[in-house]
């Protein structure tokens, strides 16, 4: 799991496939990915493929780490890493340094000043490793099975779902404690496919932010995305709900907000 102040930002995970790993995403910098590898490895046994559940750097930023095991992504998010990775290397040590600046003329927490002097550390080891396996709409990999859900999030939105265990690894689809990112895709999708993953009854939900939890997540990440909905059909600057005042990326309330109505008056 990310840790506030770690170079991780989302989460990652891996499964014990019966003496073998399979690991669910890379976390943001390659130092992360690193503890992810030894961890996998000695906890599981060798890694037979890395899963990236969506093109956001901060789930494949580390992939770099995984050399020479294949890496398994939608078709979709294969193409969205090899089109926008590069660039995206190249704007965050570009713009990293006013991006600290930021923070500390704003007085963030010292947990996200220490996550940047983190992060800044591992730019200059930042690449981009392309999926070199991928798939559309299910893939079983042993005991787990890949699913493909749609655009909601990102525009290929994929979960790794262990049903012997109950266990799904959601990616950002679910978050837990944290605004969830409603600005780029179809937020009516995203209930649809909420309501899908919902019919797998799982029983753990690993999210893409935020800790494990029950399958309430899913009722928590329903009731956010139809709140947002209807605050941004409402005129007037809302006020971020009391229940939320804690949650981390406060700064996504506004900006889904923002892209919701930018989207509606289209």
């Amino acid at each position: 799991m990310a840790t506030p102040s770690g170079g991780g930002v989302g989460n990652a995970g891996f499964v014990d496939t019966g003496g073998r790993a399979l690991v669910v995403d890379a976390f943001f910098t390659p130092s992360a990915a690193h503890d992810l590898r030894s961890a996998a490895e000695s906890l599981a046994g060798p890694i037979d493929r890395l899963v990236i559940t969506h093109g956001d750097f901060d789930h494949y930023g580390g992939a770099s780490v995984f050399s020479g095991i294949p890496v398994v992504a939608s078709e979709t998010t294969r193409q969205a890493i090899a089109e926008n990775g590069p660039g995206r290397i190249e704007s965050l040590r570009a713009e990293f340094e006013s991006y600290v600046a930021d923070l500390q003329s704003k007085g963030a927490p010292d947990c996200e000043l220490e996550q940047a002097r983190v992060i800044e550390a591992d730019l200059p080891s930042l690449a981009v490793t392309i999926p070199t396996e991928t798939f559309s709409s299910e893939l079983t990999l042993g005991p787990a099975t890949v699913l493909e859900c749609g655009a909601a999030h990102t525009k290929s939105d994929c979960v790794v779902w262990l049903p012997g265990e109950r266990v799904l690894f959601a990616g950002d689809l679910v978050t837990v404690e944290s605004h969830m990112n409603l600005t780029r895709e179809d937020p009516h999708e995203w209930l649809r496919i909420l309501d899908r993953l919902a019919e797998l009854e799982p029983a753990v939900i690993v999210p893409g932010h935020g800790v494990p939890a029950g399958p309430e997540a899913l009722d928590m990440a329903r009731s956010y995305i139809e709140t947002l909905l209807r605050l941004a059909s409402e005129p007037g600057d809302p006020a971020v709900p009391t229940e939320w005042g804690s949650w981390q990326f406060a700064e996504g309330f506004g900006a889904n907000i923002q892209a919701l109505r930018e989207r509606s008056a289209a």
